[in-house]
This record gives C-alpha cells, sequence and structure tokens, in this order.
C-alpha cells in the first residue's frame, strides 16, 4: 500500500537519493516510545518521487545485548566507500546520550553496529551525528553536545578513523 507525505508521521527526516536505483530513502525518528522509555528499532520507507512511499520496513533491530534500549532518534544514512553508514542517536538508563555508527550494505540494512558504543564522548550528552568528509578526504562527525551538560549546547566536530571504527584525538568545539 501506497502511502503519502501526509500519512507517515516522523521527525528528523533524513532522505538518501540512491540514484543507481531510481529510489529515495526516507529514515527518521518513529513511533511514540521515541521519547519516553523502550525503542523498538529504526525504519526506513522508499520511494521514486518523494511523494508516494512504501513502508515502513526495519533498517536496525537491536540484538541482544545491545547497550540502547530507548530514545532512537535522528539516524542518517551516509554512503561512503563503499558501505553505508546509519549514523543515530542512542540511551540507555544511566548512560549518557551518544551518536552511535552502524554500517550495512544496503540502504535497506540491516544495519549493524561497528563498534560496542557510541562515538562521541561517554561522558557527553551529545545527540544528533551527522558524516562529514574534509577537501583532504578525512571524516568527521558533526554532532551536538547537548544543552542539558553545557548551558547553551555546543556544535562539535570529532575526527574519525578512515573505517568509521574510532575516534582521533578530541572533539573540536566549532560554536
Amino acid at each position: 500500500m501506497l502511502l503519502k507525505n501526509t500519512d507517515i508521521h516522523i521527525r528528523d527526516p533524513f532522505v538518501l537519493p540512491v540514484m543507481a536505483e531510481k529510489q529515495y530513502y526516507l529514515y527518521g525518528t518513529t513511533g511514540p516510545e521515541a521519547w519516553t522509555s523502550s525503542a523498538s528499532g529504526i525504519d526506513f520507507y522508499t520511494s521514486d518521487d518523494l511523494q508516494n512511499w512504501n513502508g515502513p520496513f526495519p533498517a536496525f533491530r537491536p540484538l541482544a545485548g545491545f547497550w540502547s534500549d530507548r530514545n532512537y532518534w535522528a539516524p542518517e544514512v551516509h554512503y561512503y566507500r563503499g558501505v553505508y553508514y546509519l549514523f543515530a542517536t542512542f540511551k540507555a538508563e544511566g548512560v549518557c546520550r551518544g551518536t552511535q555508527i552502524l554500517a550495512a550494505d544496503s540502504p535497506r540494512g540491516p544495519f549493524l553496529p561497528i563498534n560496542t558504543g557510541p562515538s562521541t564522548p561517554r561522558d557527553w550528552e551529545c545527540l544528533d551525528g551527522t558524516l562529514f568528509v574534509d577537501a583532504n578526504e578525512q571524516p568527521w562527525m558533526i554532532f551536538c553536545h547537548e544543552w542539558v551538560q553545557v548551558g547553551d549546547g555546543e556544535i562539535c566536530a570529532l575526527r574519525l578513523s578512515g573505517d568509521l571504527k574510532t575516534t582521533v584525538g578530541q572533539p573540536h568545539v566549532l560554536f
């Protein structure tokens, strides 16, 4: 069944065009549980015209032992060096909110974590990470250090290794 834009209830939308497929992939924060307690995963929709959508389809479902159980927010998918990477915000009780990176061979997933926890600093409340590749082809994560810790919030950049699995150095405050 095709859904119209008005039929999809989504926050933090991110659209990935995949020209080889002549498809658009829509990811976002969905479901009433996104802001409260438990979370079931991250879904996506597909379209060839940005008006009529198929879905939702599962992009990520947490496997047993995944560190986060709530606040699956603001997913973005980026194609980088032949891999699709999903950046999303996650949270667990007693653990700071952070951006974790997951990977898949397809924009449909299934996306799996590339490391054991968030790439953002473990003692910082962070959200909304995205991938930025500079003029030297060096990958960075741009993210928000939340206002709950620093008063007004900060936008930071954190250098990543070429495979995005580790961070290189400390975060830089951009503003």
